[in-house]
């Protein structure tokens, strides 16, 4: 069983060059990998004779595991699937594959992980809040995904994405306002703020701060200094990080620990979904023979409504 972090369900095509089929994904929030690639057929020759795991601390500069070069799972033929465990502890991963040379193909790939802990609570958070003896660990899967299920639904109730992002997000906002508030917040740093009516934000000058807007970091806020934004749909671009740093993560320079009542919050929902979970239902799909469980969707508690209710986005 295992959460998935991303997929590629779209089939690359694949020659003799490494070729990605997962393009570099965040997975400092994860532990515990396996990669699944599939070989959907096409081409010459059709083996997939090598898969690659590349890791990363920047989503840039590569230094490549090669956990599978020679391994017993490669060549994977046509229209076969293959998987295989691996560690990591950096903050990005990505999946490529190639073929021998003058063969080609094509491929699908999905990337999923056996814990996650970037999240609004943590395993150990609900296993303590459920009474759960630490010998006992068969509902541990299970309560990753209400985890993984509750953030979502948390981030959709609030309007906003309350976790911060460990890369810039690039987002677009309509104008013709004073003010511009951001879905990811306590602002942390700024890269960009770029008004475009064309929608050519590479060649648009970005605006200068303090100068032609300020910063209201916790309320997430982007304050115009000349009036108003430009009029139109769309037309300000903002780069930016924002968002409360996970429970289990360390507070940076600049950052905002979330705060406790989110995280309690997290907590009673998740322990409410994992005591009811034979009422109210688990569905459970297969990716290439691994099982990834999700919970059915049920409406947020009251009380828990009413925590969130203080660190919902209007706009």
């Amino acid at each position: 069983m295992g959460t998935l972090v991303a997929q590629q369900t779209t089939a690359t095509a694949v020659d003799e060059n490494l070729t990605t089929l997962l393009d570099w994904t965040h997975v400092s929030q994860f532990s515990g990998f396996r990669w699944v690639v599939e070989n959907t057929g096409g081409g010459t020759g059709n083996n997939l004779t090598d898969v690659h795991i590349d890791e990363s601390t920047d989503g840039g500069t590569t230094n490549s595991l090669d956990q599978v070069d020679g391994a017993t799972v490669v060549p994977i033929a046509a229209p076969f699937s293959a998987h295989l465990a691996f560690a990591s502890t950096a903050k990005y991963v990505r999946v490529r594959a190639k073929c021998a040379a003058g063969e080609d193909t094509t491929a699908k790939a999905w990337l999923l992980a056996d814990t996650i802990t970037g999240r609004l609570c943590t395993l150990a958070d609900v296993r303590t809040r459920l009474g759960y003896p630490t010998t006992t660990t068969d509902d541990d899967d299970m309560i990753y995904d209400a985890i993984r299920g509750v953030s979502a639904q948390f981030d959709s109730y609030c309007n906003r994405t309350l976790l911060l992002n460990a890369t810039a997000a690039t987002e677009t906002y309509d104008g013709g306002g004073e003010l511009l508030v951001v879905k990811r917040y306590p602002i942390v740093s700024v890269t960009s703020v770029k008004e475009a009516t064309d929608y050519d934000f590479d060649n648009a000058d970005a605006l200068t701060v303090n100068s032609a807007y300020r910063l209201m970091e916790e309320k997430g806020i982007i304050a115009s200094l000349n009036g108003r934004f430009i009029t139109g749909a769309d037309v300000v671009q903002v780069v930016y990080t924002g968002g409360y740093v996970a429970p289990s993560d360390t507070v940076g320079t600049g950052e905002t620990a979330l705060p406790d009542d989110i995280r309690e919050a997290a907590i009673e929902q998740v322990s409410f979904l994992v005591k009811r979970k034979d009422d109210i239902g688990l569905t459970a799909v297969s990716a290439q023979g691994v099982n990834i469980t999700k919970f059915s969707p049920i409406d947020l508690l009251p009380n828990v409504k009413r925590i969130l209710n203080k660190y919902r986005r209007w706009t």
